[in-house]
């Protein structure tokens, strides 16, 4: 009885240190992958490319147009660049001069003329493309964002896009 107890003690203790062993494998992957979460972009720039998206489906028969926009918050992202704006946290600029724009200027502009957020339509980004040999990966740093808003004529025809401000994350 004696050899059965001890034997049983090996067991637990096998047992016990495959557990630990198992503990420190998953939170040692959890600790690797929550810092790829925390990605920052490294690799081979493949350079800059400036490409413009729509953020609203303009045809209401294109199904392709409202699926591929079905899971964007289009109202609450543009209120969230917005809100950090006029909070100071990012500076808008004139898409044309470059110059600075005032948050004044951008109340004004808010108030006055022919802009509404609700018509923010376009975004034009900015990036620089990277690839990551190694991981086998593709990374997109976005240098700018431009935001813009249709124009009609008298006639309701659109006369194109016209920006509101660009904001500049990195030079």
């Amino acid at each position: 009885m004696m050899g059965l107890r001890g034997k049983d003690s090996f067991s637990a203790g096998v047992s016990r240190s495959f557990v630990y062993l198992l503990l420190i494998l998953i939170l040692g992957e959890a600790c690797h992958r929550s810092g790829k979460d925390n990605f920052s972009p490294t690799g081979e720039s493949l350079g800059k490319i400036v490409y413009d998206t729509y953020i609203i489906n303009q045809d209401s028969t294109d199904s392709w147009g409202n699926e591929c926009l079905s899971a964007f918050n289009r109202s609450g992202f543009i209120d969230k660049i917005f809100a950090d704006v006029y909070a100071g946290k990012i500076i808008p600029y004139d898409y044309f001069s470059g110059a600075k724009i005032t948050l004044n200027q951008l109340k004004m502009s808010e108030n006055v003329g022919d802009f509404s957020r609700k018509n923010i339509s376009k975004i034009q980004f900015e990036e620089n493309w990277l690839w990551d040999r190694e991981k086998i990966e593709m990374h997109k740093e976005v240098i700018s964002m431009t935001i813009a808003y249709e124009v009609f004529d008298n006639a309701g025809r659109s006369r194109g896009q016209k920006p509101v401000f660009k904001l500049v994350f990195r030079k």
